[in-house]
């Protein structure tokens, strides 16, 4: 297990956006065909006022839950807002961006699968930060 703050959350459109990795495990147990191949990450984000992330996709996917404020959320042109106890799922492999246009940080924790030997952020940069 990993645990501590550090900058591996890092994509080139951000700004506003801390995040502190909880914890990072290999995946064990019963399902034996995902044994060593994948693990799981957990990290608590926070957007601070007008924080954002622009258009990006994932190296795997996701779910994402929201603890307080409310976070601005768009895929695919799609735009829908996440409060207090909303969580989402996120495959990855779709465009989407985030913004916190609220009057108080959006803290939330993001639970993602990865391929085992992935290292830093997952997120990957896929357009400029829409307007």
């Amino acid at each position: 297990m990993i645990t501590g703050r550090g900058d591996w959350f890092r994509t080139s459109d951000r700004d506003g956006i801390h995040a502190d990795l909880k914890a990072e495990h290999l995946v064990t147990g019963n399902l034996a065909e995902l044994n060593g191949k994948y693990k799981l990450r957990v990290a608590a984000v926070t957007y601070e006022l007008g924080g954002f992330i622009g258009n990006h996709h994932h190296a795997g996917p996701g779910l994402r839950c929201v603890t307080s404020g409310t976070l601005t959320y768009t895929q695919e042109g799609e735009t829908s807002n996440f409060g207090p106890g909303d969580c989402f799922y996120e495959s990855g492999n779709a465009d989407h961006h985030a913004r916190n246009n609220g009057d108080e940080p959006v803290e939330l924790l993001n639970f993602q699968v990865l391929p085992s030997e992935w290292e830093g952020s997952s997120a990957i940069t896929v357009t400029a930060v829409p307007e």
